[in-house]
């Protein structure tokens, strides 16, 4: 018999998509499929059309609650989970069949906590692909994990023990729910990234960040979005070193990171460190420049 799986998916308004979603997931290969939704709050049909979905699929369970915001909504799930592996979903994409069952296959080959994320597919708002959708390989890693996350949550399914963890070190001040699971698997555990991709990624207005890969778009939006993240990404990193202190080597990456705010000498040794990266080299231009300007934490 396959082991549980839960499906954990944020609804905010979401009428558009969500029904569409959510027969995507329904309709995996993986045979023992539970969708858990917690609207956080939603103005518009979307809890209606849940209490109507619910009608003919009784693995659908529906959490409505306040608003707390994308991140807390998440993490809240989370806790609630108690599944074999937990993915996470949004509710405007499209997941091919055989998402979930090629994630638990990679996942049953590591021993201890695991996050399996991949690749998507970029489309438009009608699921057409659009112009190199692909992301290119990643080389996952704490040091990376530090400043940057590469798993996408819509692509991230976890095993218990990863779960298990995160349940006992929730954090306050997590950027984003997908961000924190991939700081800490790669701190205690292990990350695979697929280069393969099972998912639709809708690109579309209501999108939290989009994937756009212009070369010159994309070194734009990361300055701006590195600025305006000030503060965040410190009291993200703060948060981890309250609920994570076991191995002094990374460790030390994250102590030289919380003193680049006040020390000179940190922010230039970040300049010339290796060990603490973005996977795209102009991206770690931008990132240095911040450093240097006491503008990235």
């Amino acid at each position: 018999m396959a082991k549980k799986l839960q499906v954990l998916m944020s609804a905010y308004n979401g009428e558009k998509y969500i029904i569409e979603q959510l027969d995507s997931i329904f309709a995996q290969t993986y045979p023992e499929v539970e969708v858990l939704v917690r609207d956080d709050g939603s103005t518009d049909s979307t809890v209606s059309l849940l209490n109507d979905y619910q009608k003919t699929h009784d693995k659908l369970v529906i959490f409505s609650e306040k608003n707390i915001g994308l991140t807390k909504s998440f993490l809240n799930l989370v806790a609630k989970s108690d599944a074999d592996y937990v993915a996470f979903s949004d509710q405007d994409d499209y997941w091919l069949p055989n998402k979930l069952e090629e994630a638990v296959k990679k996942l049953e080959k590591v021993d201890g906590p695991a996050l399996y994320c991949s690749n998507q597919i970029l489309t438009d708002g009608k699921l057409n692909p659009l112009d190199n959708s692909n992301m290119p390989s990643y080389t996952a890693g704490f040091g990376n994990a530090l400043i940057e996350t590469i798993c996408t949550g819509c692509t991230c399914v976890m095993n218990k023990e990863l779960v298990d963890n995160i349940k006992t070190h929730l954090p306050e001040h997590a950027i984003w729910h997908d961000w924190w699971a991939y700081l800490v698997a790669s701190y205690i555990g292990t990350v695979i990234f697929d280069e393969d991709a099972f998912i639709y990624y809708r690109q579309h207005g209501g999108n939290k960040l989009g994937a756009s890969r212009s070369t010159l778009v994309m070194i734009r939006n990361k300055w701006e979005y590195l600025k305006k993240s000030r503060g965040k990404l410190g009291r993200q990193l703060e948060d981890f070193k309250k609920l994570y202190r076991d191995d002094p080597e990374k460790d030390a990456l994250v102590d030289l990171l919380l003193a680049s705010r006040k020390s000179v000498t940190a922010r230039i040794k970040l300049v010339f460190t290796s060990k603490i990266y973005r996977q795209r080299t102009l991206d770690n231009h931008v990132v240095n420049c911040l450093y240097l300007i006491n503008r990235m934490l």
